[in-house]
């Protein structure tokens, strides 16, 4: 739909303009030919109109990685730069060997802080989601991640006393799900 503003700026040549297609689609001998060039002059108006947007955002490739801080960044150029500087020192040794020691420093706590970050991350990750998806231990259960002591070891009786093995906890089991028919409550399910 055309805007208002449109509407007013067309107004009187949407007239004009039909009144022309109309005379030229009447008094044309092609009409296949005057349908093209239609499309062809709406096709281009279009592109004049309209604005067009070819440029597409980049897709951004990389997993998020929540662990990562703008200070590893810059620790990870200053490491960078130890690195070239040990590499292009060829003539000085005492001078190399030094900037080693600096290169392997900062690599050393470069690559422990990162490690001590992502450990951290884990931990609040565990914990968030314990705390917000109650489901996690039953799928773990389903799943038999976890190894659970689930086995029943004993019942209390009917008469009060516990059972002593599991043949015997199985059986106060049964006897009480499975309890034994008798004539008379089955006298309803004769025919």
């Amino acid at each position: 739909m055309w805007k208002t503003a449109n509407n007013k700026h067309f107004e009187g040549r949407i007239e004009e303009l039909d009144k022309h297609l109309s005379t030229l689609i009447t008094t044309g001998n092609d009409l296949e030919q005057q349908v093209d060039l239609f499309s062809e002059v709406v096709q281009s108006a279009c592109w004049r109109t309209f604005q067009n947007t070819t440029t597409r955002k980049k897709k951004n490739n990389t997993k998020s990685v929540p662990w990562w801080m703008d200070s590893f960044t810059l620790i990870q150029k200053q490491v960078s730069v130890c690195r070239r500087l040990y590499q292009r020192t060829r003539n000085d040794e005492k001078l190399r060997e030094s900037r080693k020691q600096k290169y392997i420093e900062a690599t050393s706590k470069y690559q422990a802080g990162i490690k001590k970050k992502k450990l951290n991350s884990w931990k609040e990750y565990c914990n968030v989601t314990a705390s917000t998806n109650p489901w996690s231990q039953v799928y773990k259960l389903a799943s038999r991640k976890i190894q659970a002591n689930s086995t029943m070891t004993t019942l209390p009786k009917p008469d009060g006393s516990e059972t002593t093995n599991i043949q015997e906890t199985m059986e106060v089991m049964l006897d009480y799900l499975f309890k034994e028919d008798s004539e008379e409550e089955n006298s309803h399910q004769k025919n």
